[in-house]
């Protein structure tokens, strides 16, 4: 049934095909089946400008979405740059900052309070009350030093 369908539209099998891949990436955006919908629309006009067999066709639209995808995958790739890129690390925007202690650092294990929220961290013991610099971080846990001055 479905084979007697595409046979029957012939060459507006490809411009029914590529609009239902469009259709797709509207309901899953992932930047890609909006290739294979363009290729699917060209090959449609290829094969309704030309008289090509089936196979041809398919090579055809093989070729447009290969081409269509690498170009345009890296046409619109993210450049990797942004113009926060320490929002999501919390622990490396610390880094520089000096904070007093609200618990002493006790066997190079202490917390510190930064905003509303404690932070465990590891430094020489000093007692509570001592402005500390966060000098580093291991994942969630950040280095500290004594604050000069």
């Amino acid at each position: 049934m479905i084979i007697d369908t595409i046979r029957d539209l012939g060459a507006w099998a490809w411009w029914v095909g590529g609009a239902l891949l469009l259709a797709i990436e509207i309901i899953a955006p992932g930047n890609i089946f909006v290739w294979f919908g363009i290729a699917a629309v060209l090959t449609g006009a290829v094969a309704l400008v030309a008289d090509v067999a089936w196979q041809f066709q398919l090579i055809i639209f093989a070729i447009l979405s290969l081409v269509l995808v690498v170009i345009g995958r890296s046409y619109f790739a993210r450049s990797g740059t942004s113009e926060e890129p320490l929002l999501n690390e919390r622990a490396t925007q610390l880094i520089g900052q000096s904070y007093v202690l609200g618990d002493p650092i006790v066997a190079g294990s202490g917390r510190v309070r930064v905003g509303d929220t404690m932070w465990r961290l590891t430094g020489p013991d000093l007692p509570s009350g001592t402005r500390v610099r966060i000098v580093g971080h291991d994942g969630p846990v950040l280095k500290a030093a004594k604050a000069e001055g």
